[in-house]
């Protein structure tokens, strides 16, 4: 399972020692010069990146601002605009951007959204008729907390996820050539499901999770963790964190084990 984590500005220069790829937020190659910078020249060094539509960052790109980005940095996956929860317009968007025009190299990926579980399924099946075999799953859907049937939510998503890729599985519709991509984590913990059970379904993941956790000052246990904070990564893009540093590393390596053993 390739590991990326989106890291602030002062950590950037850990990324090829922690990360197996870049995961690029689109938003911020206009906010911080630096940050478009360390992607340009990761495209010269011939790393694999994945370039997000910041749906999480909670900011919607203009279509052309998209693609002057993607043909300037030629990600080798672009996640498709997206929207929470909602299974029609994902698939309307998945539709359109098939029909544009992109660097050879970038492949488009779909995030499974939507309410329920046939709805997902549903959108599964529509993008295999339009020729997708790049998956993603996010975090936090709602089904999660249908599927995982407790009153922990943050469990529920964990729980959630790991039950709807099975049943896709089980369904024949998770095929071994497609590419499954985990958007975020709410948990370290759900990792050691796929790594244990299904070593090779899982491609990549991206999470700044074990960054957060120790930039305020905490570490993974050995369970992983029972809270998640809410922080975004932004908060501490232009932050000092080398006082963390030694936080920041632990759960970065701690992740890993989680993963891949």
């Amino acid at each position: 399972m390739k590991i990326m984590h989106e890291l602030p500005l002062s950590l950037m220069e850990y990324s090829s020692e922690w990360c197996d790829g870049e995961y690029c937020l689109p938003i911020f190659m206009d906010k911080y010069p630096k940050y478009k910078e360390f992607f340009l020249d990761a495209r010269k060094q011939g790393r694999f990146i994945i370039m997000d539509n910041s749906l999480f960052e909670g900011y919607h790109h203009t279509i052309p601002d998209l693609l002057e980005k993607i043909h300037l940095i030629e990600p080798d996956i672009f996640i498709v605009p997206d929207e929470w929860n909602d299974s029609i317009i994902t698939a309307k968007n998945a539709k359109y951007w098939k029909q544009l025009s992109l660097p050879e190299r970038t492949n488009l990926m779909v995030v499974m959204q939507g309410k329920t579980v046939n709805e997902i399924h549903l959108l599964y099946q529509t993008c295999l008729d339009l020729g997708y075999t790049h998956f993603a799953f996010n975090h936090s859907s709602i089904v999660y907390q249908e599927l995982g049937g407790s009153e922990n939510s943050l469990a529920n998503q964990s729980v959630g996820r790991v039950m709807l890729i099975e049943y896709l599985k089980s369904q024949d519709m998770i095929k071994d050539y497609h590419y499954i991509h985990l958007l975020g984590a709410s948990t370290p913990q759900e990792f050691t499901y796929y790594r244990d059970n299904h070593p090779n379904l899982i491609n990549s993941v991206d999470t700044s999770n074990p960054i957060i956790v120790g930039a305020l000052g905490q570490r993974y246990s050995d369970m992983g963790l029972l809270t998640k904070p809410s922080n975004k990564i932004e908060e501490f893009m232009e932050k000092d964190l080398a006082p963390q540093l030694e936080d920041i590393i632990f759960n970065v390596n701690k992740f890993k084990k989680f993963c891949n053993g």
